[in-house]
């Protein structure tokens, strides 16, 4: 039977027609999706439910794509490539692309040892604060305290929202290039301190962090040593200043090392992960790889590995493609997701978000200085030879590399850009730019201008550490 040219006309249009709306529906409905929803039309933005409540019920909505999204970072220059999607990060060591449709923001981190990490670079300043061994011969938890909350503000500043300081691993190796990150080698003072430090931060409303969890007491092939100790050494040092850490300052994040602990990779040790921090300590946070610090995909999910920084090598396709293969539970995904989102809205990131602005330099002259003063510990006054009389005094010796020009700290991912910057200008050919990794760094202190041919030469109180 052949139908009027104009009856299968219509039936063509009917059915046109219908397609345009069905498209045009899936369309508005993929829309909907990705538009962000009034914050008060969303049930996690209620502010008097406790964070695990509601970071239960927003990975309820959420799709396997944006759990995904949540659990890597989007490369970091010098470090593999660099996704797209980190067109909106601020420059910092680690970004994670934000859910809109929910109301999550993006996770902006930053280095923050001793200070806010390469803001120069960004056009920005940041303040130089005594190293932290500095902070630590303070012995001073109210001290650490204003350490920790210059650096959160100094964050939120520049539009961070988290921070990578947070460094408590035990002074074993005296030639570990990055001591001065550190709080020496007593675990109940570095732990105390540290835990002051956190919270100071974490009372910005940044998500702070400790790290690295554990045993990374030395630099020297810190991505192939292996660490053979027992429990019992382990738990009454290096894991002790963890433990007081974690109890005192809640940090939200926890950095696994690089290292091998007993046979294991840190980011893949079920002892240290699971069995310890998880179990035993009830850590309600997330655990992140220190920066290509993840080895694995199946191994590192199941023993406690939350999030890979700063790439997606394991956490991003392949991670998805293993939970769809069966090989990783979405209930452990769910348990990522969860802690990571848990954390966002227990330190206040998602609901005071941080907003850029100028730092009050001043204010962090005053910081460092009491600092650096507290830091002063005098062991033996014999004769009375302190305070110094300058009548009679013709000459001071001043040993120690650089120590004529106040050399604060060592660089590396800790550098801080003071005024004035490098107080040595290493000899470069061609000109490279003068941050880590290009050259060395020395980063001068904010109390001099590094001036060698200054007849004045200032003391500092706190151990001068120069690494290459």
């Amino acid at each position: 039977m052949h139908l009027p040219l104009c009856s299968r006309a219509s039936r063509w249009f009917v059915a046109g027609t219908w397609l345009l709306l069905f498209v045009a529906s899936v369309t508005m409905q993929s829309a909907a999706q990705r538009t962000p929803k009034s914050r008060s039309s969303l049930p996690w933005m209620n502010t008097s439910l406790l964070p695990d409540e509601r970071a239960a019920m927003v990975v309820k909505e959420m799709t396997l794509d944006e759990k995904i999204t949540l659990l890597h970072g989007t490369g970091m220059e010098g470090l593999g490539p660099l996704s797209p999607l980190a067109s909106g990060s601020n420059g910092g060591a680690g970004y994670v692309v934000g859910i809109p449709r929910l109301g999550i923001p993006a996770i902006q981190m930053s280095d923050a040892a001793y200070g806010v990490r390469s803001s120069g670079k960004n056009g920005r300043y940041s303040t130089a604060l005594p190293c932290n061994l500095a902070a630590a011969a303070s012995w001073d938890p109210d001290s650490a305290y204003e350490y920790g909350a210059l650096i959160g503000r100094e964050l939120r500043a520049q539009g961070y929202n988290m921070s990578l300081g947070g460094g408590v691993d035990l002074t074993r190796e005296p030639r570990n290039g990055r001591n001065f990150e550190y709080l020496g080698e007593d675990p109940i003072l570095a732990g105390t301190l540290v835990g002051r430090l956190i919270k100071g931060t974490q009372d910005q409303h940044v998500i702070g962090d400790i790290k690295h969890y554990a045993l990374n007491d030395q630099e020297s092939g810190r991505n192939a040593v292996n660490v053979n100790i027992d429990k019992r050494s382990m738990r009454e040092t290096d894991l002790l200043a963890f433990e007081i850490g974690l109890r005192d300052g809640n940090p939200a994040g926890v950095m696994c090392s690089y290292n091998r602990v007993n046979g294991d990779y840190a980011c893949e040790n079920k002892y240290l992960l699971t069995d310890v921090l998880k179990n035993e300590w009830k850590f309600p946070g997330f655990v992140l790889s220190d920066w290509g610090g993840a080895h694995s995909i199946a191994k590192a999910s199941v023993t406690g590995m939350d999030h890979e920084e700063p790439n997606e090598y394991f956490y991003g396709d392949a991670l998805m493609k293993a939970v769809q293969a069966g090989q990783v539970p979405m209930s452990q995904v769910d348990d990522h997701v969860r802690r990571i989102v848990r954390s966002m809205f227990a330190t206040g990131v998602i609901d005071d978000m941080p907003q850029k602005s100028v730092v009050d330099v001043m204010a962090g002259f005053a910081t460092a200085q009491h600092i650096a003063e507290q830091s002063m510990v005098l062991l033996k006054n014999d004769n009375q030879q302190l305070p110094l009389k300058a009548a009679e005094v013709k000459s001071i010796a001043m040993i120690g590399g650089h120590a004529d020009v106040g050399m604060l700290s060592g660089g590396g991912s800790a550098q801080v850009d003071p005024p004035g910057g490098n107080v040595i200008m290493p000899p470069t050919i061609p000109p490279q730019p003068r941050r880590w990794p290009n050259v060395p760094t020395w980063p001068s202190s904010s109390h001099t201008d590094g001036n060698r041919k200054d007849k004045t030469r200032r003391a500092f109180p706190y151990q001068t550490v120069r690494t290459n």
